[in-house]
């Protein structure tokens, strides 16, 4: 079972929102709207849910108006003071079980005060991110097991030497090990 349970919805996504929570300002090249789209792929094929991807300007060559792209229906606006009335579209497209995904509050209000429901996009992107995640294999954040959080590497002790027996520096071992995922996990002030 996915992420939204056994009702499943149709998110009318503003992608706009997205590319400024991810840093883009302006015009964003089309080779970042296709990462952003393939990430929206990955998260409708994780959770088996229906996407509309609402962005502003010139429709790409590979995701045409209103089509199906890797999963994923794209529509544009083509400036962003039509944005609100494409994504009223989408949300429309998407019927009754349609949820706005904006950061557009006015918006927002409107959509509930017509009896329909939203999620705001920095929670949309938080599930965005944790779905790329998830699907990359490790649980680093997604960094390929390397440290980039500026923090040095922890040092091992070495395990505790005995004269009779090799179960106690075995006991040591896992005990240094489970500190480590331990510390791994959190983030720990040095």
């Amino acid at each position: 079972m996915g992420l939204f349970g056994t009702a499943k919805p149709v998110l009318a996504v503003d992608f706009d929102a997205i590319l400024q929570t991810k840093g883009v300002r302006g015009r964003a090249a089309p080779r970042q709207q296709l990462q952003i789209l393939r990430s929206l792929s990955r998260f409708v094929q994780r959770e088996k849910i229906k996407v509309i991807a609402v962005m502003t300007g010139q429709p790409l060559d590979k995701a045409p108006h209103n089509k199906v792209f890797e999963g994923v229906r794209v529509r544009y606006a083509q400036s962003a003071e039509m944005m609100a009335g494409e994504l009223l579209k989408a949300l429309k497209q998407a019927g009754s079980s349609g949820i706005l995904v904006t950061d557009n509050i006015e918006l927002e209000k409107k959509v509930r005060q017509g009896g329909g429901a939203t999620l705001r996009i920095s929670t949309f992107r938080k599930l965005l991110d944790d779905s790329n995640e998830s699907l990359s294999g490790n649980n680093n954040g997604g960094n390929g097991g390397g440290r980039s959080n500026g923090r040095r590497p922890r040092r091992r002790k070495p395990a505790a030497k005995t004269q009779n027996s090799s179960v106690p520096a075995e006991n040591a071992r896992n005990e240094n090990s489970n500190a480590d995922t331990i510390s791994q996990m959190i983030d720990l002030v040095d």
